[in-house]
């Protein structure tokens, strides 16, 4: 059987392997270059031209030293597409449809109230303009608009709020259960660090052989399944 109908059959059964952990140098690397250099000035300023041999051996040794410093501090990476993770995500799919369905609800309760109120006030309009309404049954159903209006004004901001609660809590509980995964899927990977990567985001570029998006996914939807 060939590498390629292998890993077909390996993603098909949510077992993509672990891509290759990549190892990146800490940031001291950047401390590192500026200790060797000032060294080696060091050396060439204050030490005379007779014992340059005697100082070799140092600077070598501080900058093997250093060498070491920089490999024991590397640390292993991977990435998630946020992307992809999201748009195919179970749990995900099913939160964004019922978010839907209950905002068009919402939207729908209140259009159609606006409706019912203008035609409330358009009919209220031509009766004033027929002299049908006497001063005082003017004034009162003048009034009892404004009111409707002010009621729909307050519904509107209600059902926005609602909506914006319950998408707070459907981006926690997808946080919670994604990086839950994460901590799971881990204790095997032992990565130091798994970003999430989206095109466009702060990460400019990540290299796809430590893309792990299809594994964590596939964990993910597992999951999904059993709990259902």
């Amino acid at each position: 059987m060939s590498n390629e109908n292998m890993n077909q059959e390996n993603t098909l059964e949510g077992k993509t392997p672990v891509p290759a952990k990549s190892k990146i140098p800490n940031v001291t690397i950047i401390n590192v270059v500026l200790l060797t250099g000032l060294l080696v000035l060091y050396a060439l300023q204050f030490y005379p031209h007779g014992t340059e041999k005697k100082t070799e051996p140092t600077t070598e040794t501080q900058i093997a030293d250093l060498s070491e410093i920089i490999a024991e501090g590397s640390f292993l990476i991977a990435f998630v597409n946020s992307d992809t993770l999201m748009a195919n995500y179970k749990l995900a799919k099913k939160m964004r449809s019922d978010f839907e369905t209950e905002q068009k609800r919402l939207e729908g309760d209140l259009k159609r109230r606006e409706q019912s109120f203008q035609a409330d006030v358009e009919s209220f309009q031509r009766q004033v303009q027929l002299g049908m309404l006497n001063q005082e049954s003017g004034q009162a159903k003048e009034q009892e608009l404004m009111l409707r209006q002010q009621e729909i004004m307050q519904l509107r901001e209600t059902y926005t709020s609602r909506l914006m609660a319950r998408e707070v809590d459907m981006n926690r509980e997808l946080y919670l259960k994604i990086t839950g995964l994460l901590d799971r899927f881990n204790q095997e990977a032992q990565f130091d660090y798994i970003l999430g990567y989206s095109p466009g985001g702060g990460i400019l570029y990540a290299n796809k052989k430590h893309d792990i998006t299809r594994e964590v996914l596939n964990r993910l939807n597992q999951e999904y399944d059993t709990t259902r």
